[in-house]
């Protein structure tokens, strides 16, 4: 058996401006510029989205913060669309028997909705929403199945998926969408440019 970790955001589904425009509206209702995106990734060390926010003095709930971002995400993701090939690749690969889990750092109720529109539900046999610490996840998930983490990929647009990819033990594969700049994913093992790509490194 061999897993395929995918992220959601960016990775999986072409939402980035959407995503970009809800974060900046969160930092500005607190009176604070939002960071670039080249920075804000590449101050997200750990995939905690808090700790940009506190490192700009914001000190509200992580529910404070949600409170804002999910409504002004949800008014703008319904024109979003999968990246191209990412249907017809996971197919392909779930009909090859390979075990396919989706761990995002996104809320569950912004992204069941979008995998039931695409008809992706079936083809995960793991789902993991709103996960900061994808590591122990990815670790986890590759224990309950007995599979050798050098036998699993994970794939990922941000440094901080690359970086928890590494960390699990798993093969890390940077997804680059043009959003996020290349340099800030130099620790990747792969490269890809077109989603169907990775299926050429499973």
């Amino acid at each position: 058996m061999k897993i395929l970790f995918c992220d959601w955001n960016g990775t999986l589904l072409d939402d980035m401006p959407v995503w970009n425009n809800a974060r900046r509206k969160t930092f500005l209702t607190f009176g604070v510029e939002p960071p670039t995106i080249a920075d804000y990734f590449q101050e997200l060390e750990n995939g905690d989205y808090m700790e940009v926010y506190r490192k700009r003095g914001i000190t509200a709930s992580r529910e404070e913060l949600n409170a804002i971002y999910g409504p002004e995400y949800e008014r703008g993701v319904s024109g979003a669309a999968l990246f191209p090939s990412v249907k017809a690749t996971l197919q392909r690969l779930y009909q090859q028997d390979v075990r396919l889990a989706l761990v995002t750092a996104q809320h569950e109720n912004l992204v069941v909705p979008l995998l039931n529109k695409f008809d992706l539900c079936h083809l995960f046999s793991d789902c993991a929403f709103h996960v900061l610490d994808k590591k122990t996840v990815v670790a986890k998930i590759v224990q309950q199945n007995g599979v050798r983490p050098n036998e699993c990929s994970f794939v990922g647009d941000a440094p901080s998926d690359i970086r928890h990819a590494k960390k699990a033990g798993v093969i890390a594969i940077a997804f680059l969408n043009k959003y996020i700049p290349e340099k800030l994913l130099a620790d990747a093992d792969y490269y890809i440019r077109a989603f169907e790509e990775v299926a050429n490194l499973l």
